[in-house]
């Protein structure tokens, strides 16, 4: 579900089945001209060549003005599109608060620790490779881990006390690189620069979530809001980040703003806490911007050595090195006395976590001030009183104005019985006592949302989180599975009726696309309720198997939409979608098979990604090889997809093979993911 890299099949991928809905609906338009890769692949990444292996992703796409619609004729070709790059796996997603959602003991940090996690959360019968790649990095050499071989990957952002550090990560806007604050000296706390040293070019990696205007209807200025790591200073003592995440929001020109956490966090959450920018849209009262995300407020129980990686995965040219809890446990102490030259100083704090609340930030472009202000309340202990190793974690991932009241969603902590804190998808709806002119804390009120969380053997779901929601009180999300069914542990998509109070999976009851144990990920729903996302496109066994493919998709939660063959209540693989009949040539629709949707507009325009062979696949089936199959022949892309209007469905190839599954019996391209795709943005 988080944003890693796509693993690129060399070899005929054997899934097909009966379709009657492959068309062209979409056209794809590639969004970097080639330039942007160029000036990501100058940089010296460890010595390394980079060149054809930088993939780029697109996360959101620019929301449309009112009244434009592709299908109907009325469509603006330059929607503008952010996303990013990447070299190699992440190891652990940079946006997200705790990894996977799930790990709110926030204690998955070295290999043993991550095949625990794919051992008791997916099952798959790999999960010691699918660890080694996240930590060791993409490629790595499976005869000696410890070489660098690995692109990227949990290992080099540890190791960087010692050796320094180069970015997997670059922000990029309509495909082009682009800095954020994070890589101006000057835009970090002046009290702190003293301590932290010379700033290290290219060492921070940053993410975006999407973009929003402060015009009416589009007038004003754009603005791209996401997540960046601190970069890297160089003192005496070693590289050291201030934080290891941290909100912003920019223009194209100067305006680059941190979203620092509230002055009333602990001294050691002001300093090295983290933050995040999910979301975003126009005060409706002014020019302002009101950016909604998490901030720490205190840290994590931090006297605990399962927060720090194992001394046999964290190696210095092959020696094994060993941290101190009691160094991470003085980290706080040290800002509480204002000895930031001790605190940077010490490699432990480098790792300490904190526990996070859903804040909203003020952000005024006049003068670029951003106010951070708490949603809600908090009922809970920042740690769980059952297990204090487990911490508070709360976010706020989309704010929509709903009939003229500022709705909120994301997630907040549950303590389950009184037994456990979990995540779970929540609303956050305004008071009454809310002035958009002069916005105080605690204005919203929290609901959770979806299925319920029970204690013991009758615990079904590990989390759940509330992704988007629209102007018709829509909101989509996911919750996923703590035990296993139908061999896999299910990420089951939902849609909330937030004014009816009610909610419906995702299922083969809706449209058999959805058949019974897929995994899915609803990432968006724009205002005409047409939901967008990734979703499992074979019914393999997880549980002792193998990771499953999965396709973006496009589901039609709404009515028929008039200029295209898309009805209410239909779902499609984009694959099937984009489908024109040509096979070869440069740049035809054949050339991409579409591997994850992450946002929508309301004139039907769709960032994504894809993955490209030059010239076209060999065939149009879903299966089809690139030039054969030869290695590293294909890449993966960021695009975007543009309806046709009046398009017209034709239906692509399949092969003999079929593939029976419950509750469908469809056709689909695949693509192997090494890891969890992060769809966080917002339009």
């Amino acid at each position: 579900m988080r944003q890693n890299m796509l693993k690129l099949s060399t070899l005929a991928i054997l899934i097909a089945g009966v379709t009657n809905a492959n068309a062209a609906v979409y056209k794809i338009v590639e969004v970097d001209d080639g330039s942007g890769i160029a000036a990501i692949d100058s940089i010296d990444y460890y010595g390394k060549n980079t060149s054809g292996r930088t993939e780029t992703y697109a996360q959101a796409i620019q929301q449309s003005k009112d009244g434009e619609d592709c299908f109907a004729g009325s469509c603006a070709t330059d929607y503008k599109t952010v996303g990013e790059s990447r070299f190699g796996n992440a190891g652990l997603e940079y946006r997200d608060e705790v990894a996977f959602i799930f790990d709110n003991l926030q204690e998955i940090n070295d290999v043993s620790t991550l095949e625990s996690y794919c051992k008791n959360n997916l099952g798959f019968n790999t999960c010691d490779s699918w660890a080694e790649s996240r930590y060791f990095g993409t490629g790595y050499n499976t005869e000696d881990n410890h070489d660098g071989s690995g692109y990227a990957g949990l290992l080099r952002e540890q190791q960087a006390f010692k050796l320094g550090y180069t970015r997997n990560s670059f922000l990029l806007v309509n495909g082009q690189p682009t800095p954020t604050f994070a890589e101006e000296r000057s835009k970090y706390d002046p009290s702190l620069i003293g301590s932290l040293g010379d700033i290290q070019a290219n060492s921070m990696n940053s993410v975006p979530n999407g973009i929003v205007n402060n015009g009416v209807d589009g007038a004003g200025t754009d603005y791209v809001y996401g997540v960046t790591s601190g970069a890297y200073f160089k003192n005496g003592s070693g590289n050291a980040r201030p934080f290891a995440k941290r909100g912003f929001i920019q223009d194209d020109a100067s305006f680059k703003v941190a979203l620092n956490p509230a002055t009333d966090a602990t001294k050691l959450a002001q300093a090295m806490g983290t933050t995040t920018a999910w979301g975003a849209i126009k005060n409706p009262n002014n020019t302002n911007l009101l950016v909604v995300g998490s901030a720490s407020f205190t840290e994590s129980y931090l006297d605990d050595s399962k927060k720090l990686p194992s001394s046999s995965d964290l190696r210095i040219n092959d020696v094994k090195q060993s941290l101190s809890t009691s160094s991470l446990n003085n980290c706080s102490s040290q800002a509480n006395a204002g000895n930031f030259n001790g605190l940077f100083s010490t490699w432990e704090c480098q790792f300490t976590v904190f526990a996070n609340d859903a804040y909203l930030w003020n952000v005024n472009p006049a003068d670029g001030s951003a106010t951070p202000i708490r949603i809600t309340a908090r009922s809970l202990n920042a740690r769980d009183p059952d297990e204090k190793r487990r911490s508070y974690q709360a976010s706020a991932h989309a704010i929509e104005n709903v009939n003229n009241k500022l709705m909120i969603v994301g997630t907040s902590t549950e303590r389950v019985s009184n037994d456990y804190y979990v995540q779970r998808a929540a609303v956050y709806t305004p008071k009454s006592t809310l002035d958009l002119n002069d916005i105080k804390a605690d204005q919203w009120d929290k609901k959770l949302i979806g299925p319920e969380f029970k204690d013991g053997d009758k615990r079904q779901y590990a989390y759940s989180v509330a992704t988007d929601i629209n102007t018709k009180d829509q909101v989509t999300g996911v919750a996923k599975l703590y035990r296993s069914e139908s061999r896999t542990y299910t990420e089951r998509m939902f849609i909330y009726d937030n004014t009816k109070g009610s909610y419906k999976f995702l299922d083969a009851g809706v449209n058999p696309i959805f058949f019974d144990g897929s995994n899915g990920y609803a990432a968006a729903i724009n205002n005409n309720n047409v939901v967008v996302g990734k979703l499992d496109s074979e019914n393999a066994n997880q549980v002792d198997g193998r990771q499953r493919r999965q396709r973006g998709f496009l589901y039609n939660a709404g009515s028929d939409i008039a200029g295209s063959p898309l009805k209410a209540g239909g779902a499609w693989f984009l694959d099937d979608l984009t489908n024109d009949g040509v096979t070869s040539g440069s740049k035809v629709a054949n050339s991409y098979r579409i591997a994850e949707i992450s946002d929508i507009n309301d004139a039907g325009v769709i960032s994504a990604t894809a993955v490209y062979c030059d010239g076209g696949y060999d065939k149009l089936t879903q299966e089809a090889t690139c030039k054969g199959g030869e290695k590293n022949s294909e890449r993966v892309v960021a695009v975007k997809l543009v309806p046709i209007q009046n398009g017209d469905i034709q239906a692509r190839p399949a092969e003999e093979t079929q593939i029976k599954r419950n509750g469908a019996s469809l056709g689909m391209f695949a693509l192997t993911l090494l890891g969890f795709i992060g769809f966080r943005r917002r339009k």
